[in-house]
């Protein structure tokens, strides 16, 4: 008797790995994604995509160098019933944390919500102030 294993990957992300994995022997490049989504069967999901096009779901996610310092944060404050005002919170944190401890911090972060209304602009906060000065 033959077992069947049914893996339920959602068509889009499927697609996005294949493009990946044949790409990958063809013209390499190094590639890390997270990719947000909401099926009205099983909710919001949340995808980790690496350079060698393997896919994990996970609950949180980052990557670069400030993920060093925003999945330590996310590990300590990060709960599954979060409402969306406690999720930009932590997004906050996230951001004080990269601010302060990495000296290659980027100048400005998109914070983004994808929910059963869509994806959306949420905010955008700004690391490093312009100041003007006068010249004396």
């Amino acid at each position: 008797m033959m077992s069947l294993i049914k893996i339920r990957i959602p068509l889009s992300l499927s697609a996005l790995l294949l493009l990946m994995a044949k790409n990958l022997r063809y013209s390499p490049y190094s590639v890390n994604i997270l990719m947000a989504g909401y099926d009205n069967e099983s909710g919001a999901s949340l995808y980790y995509i690496d350079y060698i096009a393997t896919l994990h779901k996970v609950d949180k996610g980052a990557f670069g160098y400030g993920s060093y310092f925003s999945l330590s944060t996310m590990d300590r404050h990060y709960r599954s019933d979060m409402s969306a005002e406690e999720a930009i919170e932590l997004v906050d944190k996230c951001i004080l944390e990269i601010r302060s401890r990495l000296v290659v911090a980027p100048p400005n972060f998109v914070i983004k919500i994808v929910d059963k209304d869509g994806a959306r602009d949420y905010a955008w906060r700004q690391s490093v102030q312009d100041v003007t000065t006068a010249a004396v």
